[in-house]
């Protein structure tokens, strides 16, 4: 069986997108870190990914796929099967910017935990 890596980028190979507009577009989906955090544990299917969440359709799904390939986060596997099959992964790009996300939301509990603990070490201003 041969695998092959399916290009579907619309984006021309001369165009580099910013770090910064990348994270704003793949960000701008509300479904992003939860895709990515389901291909990191092994979910690759998009059958089974749409399955993941309620209120993911396969449409939306498709998009979201396609944007992360088209900014090289994650890569689509097709296998010459009958039927077909296609799997998602992560890129090691990829894998990094996961990992950016992970540290985003480690931030994000850190936040919640910090503002719901009393100021009793901060100083007290003068008025």
């Amino acid at each position: 069986m041969e695998l092959s890596v399916k290009e579907d980028s619309e984006i021309s190979s001369n165009y580099s997108p910013s770090l910064i507009s990348m994270f704003e577009d793949c960000l701008g989906c509300k479904w992003t870190i939860h895709l990515l955090a389901q291909i990191r544990c092994g979910t690759n299917r998009p059958s089974a990914l749409v399955k993941t969440k309620k209120g993911l359709t396969t449409k939306v799904l498709n998009e979201c796929l396609t944007r992360l390939a088209q900014f090289a986060v994650v890569e689509k596997l097709s296998y010459p099967e009958i039927p077909p099959r296609v799997e998602y992964h992560l890129t090691l790009f990829g894998q990094e910017f996961a990992e950016i996300l992970n540290q985003i939301e480690t931030l994000q509990h850190k936040f919640r935990i910090d503002r719901d603990r009393p100021n009793k070490d901060l100083p007290e201003h003068d008025s």
